[in-house]
């Protein structure tokens, strides 16, 4: 049994880097979504003009537009600067909100993020936090269980830490034990409580003293950048991948 690890964590990975991608991009896309509906719905003629204390360029403006690419560069879509249409104005300047103007921003910022995710990786990759190994033990109560992961490596970082049951050993179905964040180093030390009620509700067929295969998958939290910008889930997965930030482990465990 043990000799099929090696396809079982491949298995795995594939649905690691699968539901992580799509966390990223609905919590990314629901954010743009509700950031374009807001500019959306402000009047197209709405304006303003005559900002003489705004820097050069900003001083007259078509509100709708300054959504528009305010929208754009935080969530670094140059599609957007469609929408932003310049003033013209004789008395006041107003290049600032621009198409142009908004692709200039746009770009600048995904080029500093690009410089972000890529410091991350090379620190990432000169000496990451791994799991060393897990076991899981029966809980106090006699009842429940406990799952007891160690770790080696520094600096500390948040990750995404996440425990399933091998289902079928001939697929990829799992029943989840645990998933959750940490803030995680060499010398974190976890006891991860989990109900056996609620392991048999997502596995009916559930047994005690008897050997399943449990998944181990720790993962590099990337996040969606912050107030200054967003990053999609593509735009991740071009400079820091998933698959090169997740270790999987897998064992044998007797409940």
């Amino acid at each position: 049994m043990l000799a099929s690890l090696p396809v079982i964590a491949a298995l795995a990975l594939l649905m690691v880097l699968s539901n992580a991608g799509l966390a990223f991009s609905v919590t990314y896309g629901e954010l743009r979504s509700a950031g374009v509906k807001r500019c959306e719905s402000i009047d197209a003629s709405e304006h303003r003009s005559g900002l003489s204390f705004n820097p050069d360029g900003y001083r007259s403006y078509y509100v709708r537009s300054e959504c528009f690419q305010r929208v754009a560069v935080e969530f670094r879509d140059e599609r957007l600067c469609s929408q932003v249409k310049e003033r013209r104005s004789i008395f006041s300047s107003s290049w600032g909100y621009s198409k142009v103007n908004c692709q200039k921003l746009a770009r600048e910022g995904i080029a500093a993020d690009r410089k972000i995710l890529e410091d991350k990786k090379s620190r990432y990759l000169q000496g990451p936090v791994r799991l060393r190994d897990f076991h899981i033990e029966a809980n106090g109560n006699g009842r429940d269980f406990d799952i007891i992961p160690s770790f080696v490596g520094e600096p500390a970082d948040g990750y995404s830490l996440r425990f399933d049951i091998l289902v079928a050993q001939s697929t990829s179905q799992t029943a989840l034990l645990h998933s959750a964040g940490y803030h995680i180093d060499g010398s974190s030390n976890l006891r991860i409580y989990v109900r056996q009620e609620d392991i048999r509700t997502r596995f009916p067929q559930f047994a005690l003293n008897h050997l399943y295969i449990v998944r181990a998958s720790l993962v590099l939290s990337i996040g969606i950048g912050d107030q200054r910008g967003k990053w999609s889930d593509e735009f991740i997965e071009k400079i820091f991948p998933a698959k090169e930030r997740t270790q999987i482990m897998a064992k044998e465990i007797r409940f």
